[in-house]
């Protein structure tokens, strides 16, 4: 596989394909952006044409095209080896060959069993109809590869069976299932769907890794339920699966905002009227590996659910996750009793339109609380309710302009809530973030150590002497496995007449940091000794932050 990977390299450059997703400034001889795999305000993402790799400084991610496209486009190496190997035009008939493999064989019964529903539902008229009626195009009944599942115990088995599959494959896949011992009747193995509306499940590179099959027909399948979808698999893990992602990916990167909605329905018939950044989750609640999927694309997430408190709680834990991960939460209001799928259908307009003008997630509460409260019970409800979310908010600006709508729709003055906010405390999920402690000035200056360390690689140099008396060196210890990232980060800087400049500042820059955190100590230990009226300890530490303020003096 070296000679596909080496002739893609020589075609496709590190940049080129980063600024396919971001947007990429210069930042001397390499680039650098706001990193796609965390949120943050100041860029720490590095891509070096010279080396061609990237590097993140915040989240440690980093690599070449390969690990790059895999992790932002959530593919396997071979998923990402043909995305780019079709960006290059270089041919993968090797890799194309390579049928033997588990995977790849499980990726070729799920295509085949997903164009045998694909022609069962062409030969039935009432499950077109169905679609139909539900408001379903038959473009997008082919678009998304719609099928049907029919009647019968080894339809699927037998199709398979035929084109060489063994027992074990399917099995693997989640298409059939294994007999009870003891039954004769049931032999061989038989298929998980039958009697259902087939909707393919895609991963982003758009090969079918399982189905969801809702129930269809007069004689369903006794003891199961509305719908079944596939188990968990090798290719399939729904905590990690979102229905429609490797369709909605551009759209949610171009509108940069990503739309959960919570059916495959609600999801179609979203895409079909021009809300293509819509998601939705299969078989399982949300969970925080979906939220970090789309985090990849966007901060930026619309929750949709009934515009009543309990619409909003059915989906609490979700807002959540996606407030502690970091996302800027808002809301689509939908009129009561009607879902997306209803509304997308009924008026078009109207639920594109509701996309456009969410509400952040504490006015559509504030809102949906103060229907028909009085002031004394919506103050504690909201102190319930909101708070929680109003301590998630890491801007000063935005807590002041919910405070003051708290303080409008409660008739209690801003100061009043100020103080009861600060006084609140949060128990379950949100506590832990709410109450760990701010990055301290430590943090800084390690990141500080880190980047002179680099500067000196580049440099070839050693730590200029004035450091020897600081703690640079224990700071330091362990950072060669870091080498290439930290050389990454150092060639930033200018290399010119003003590079020597730079360490030279970077250097007192450190000295400074290092003095004024010795000094914050040695205060504070002085407050200890006067508290506890210790002489010796008093004439000690006093005559530390004397000698300390000196060299902080001479260095300012």
């Amino acid at each position: 596989m070296s000679a596909p990977v080496e002739q893609i390299k020589s075609r496709l450059g590190i940049v080129e394909v980063v600024s396919g997703y971001l947007k990429l400034e210069k930042a001397g001889i390499n680039f650098k952006a706001c990193c796609p795999f965390h949120n943050e305000k100041t860029p720490s993402f590095f891509v070096s044409p010279a080396r061609e790799t990237y590097h993140c400084f915040g989240c440690q991610k980093g690599g070449d095209i390969f690990s790059f496209v895999q992790e932002i486009e959530g593919l396997d190496f071979v998923g990402a080896l043909k995305n780019l190997a079709t960006r290059a035009g270089v041919e993968l008939s090797s890799v194309d060959r390579q049928e033997n493999s588990e995977k790849e064989m499980l990726y070729r019964a799920l295509e085949m069993a997903t164009s045998f529903y694909e022609e069962k539902l062409k030969d039935n008229r009432d499950a077109l109809n169905y679609f139909k009626d539900r408001g379903l195009s038959e473009e997008l009944i082919k678009k998304w590869r719609l099928g049907l599942a029919p009647a019968g115990w080894r339809n699927l088995y037998q199709e398979l069976h035929a084109k060489r599959f063994t027992d074990e494959v399917m099995m693997k896949a989640g298409l059939v299932i294994k007999p009870e011992q003891g039954k004769v009747r049931e032999a061989s193995p038989y298929d998980r769907f039958r009697e259902r509306l087939m909707f393919p499940l895609f991963d982003p590179a758009g090969r079918p890794i399982g189905f969801s099959g809702r129930v269809f027909g007069p004689n369903p399948p006794e003891n199961t339920g509305k719908y079944v979808n596939s188990p968990e698999t090798a290719l399939y893990q729904k905590s990690k699966f979102l229905y429609g992602y490797d369709r909605a990916k551009v759209a949610i990167r171009r509108e940069e905002v990503a739309v959960l909605v919570e059916g495959q329905m609600d999801l179609l018939l979203s895409h079909q009227v021009g809300v293509e950044n819509a998601v939705a989750v299969s078989g399982t609640a949300l969970t925080e590996e979906h939220l970090k999927l789309l985090k990849r694309l966007t901060t930026n997430l619309v929750f949709a659910f009934d515009g009543d408190l309990a619409g909003f709680r059915a989906a609490k834990r979700g807002v959540e996750m996606a407030l502690q991960l970091g996302f800027e939460v808002r809301v689509v209001e939908l009129p009561l009793g009607l879902d997306p799928a209803d509304l997308a259908k009924q008026d078009p307009a109207l639920w594109q339109k509701a996309v456009r003008e969410t509400k952040h997630v504490i006015d559509f509460l504030l809102e949906v609380l103060a229907r028909g409260a009085d002031k004394r019970t919506l103050a504690r409800t909201v102190q319930k309710e909101v708070y929680p979310y109003l301590l998630q908010l890491a801007n000063r600006l935005d807590r002041a302009h919910f405070i003051k709508k708290i303080a409008q729709v409660t008739d209690l003055s801003e100061g009043v809530i100020t103080a009861d906010l600060a006084q609140f405390r949060l128990e379950g999920p949100m506590e832990k973030k709410i109450l760990s402690p701010s990055v301290g000035a430590s943090s800084r200056l390690k990141r500080l150590a880190e980047r002179l360390f680099g500067l000196f690689l580049l440099a070839k140099r050693s730590p200029a002497k004035e450091l020897a008396e600081t703690n640079y060196a224990e700071l330091v210890a362990g950072l060669a496995t870091q080498k290439e990232a930290l050389l990454l980060q150092a060639e930033g800087d200018d290399r010119g007449a003003g590079f020597e400049t730079t360490i030279t500042d970077l250097v007192h820059e450190f000295q400074r940091e290092f003095w004024r955190e010795s000094l914050a100590k040695a205060t504070q230990e002085l407050k200890l000794a006067e508290n506890a009226q210790d002489e010796v300890a008093l004439e000690k530490w006093l005559k530390i932050c004397q000698d300390v303020s000196s060299r902080l003096n001479q260095l300012n």
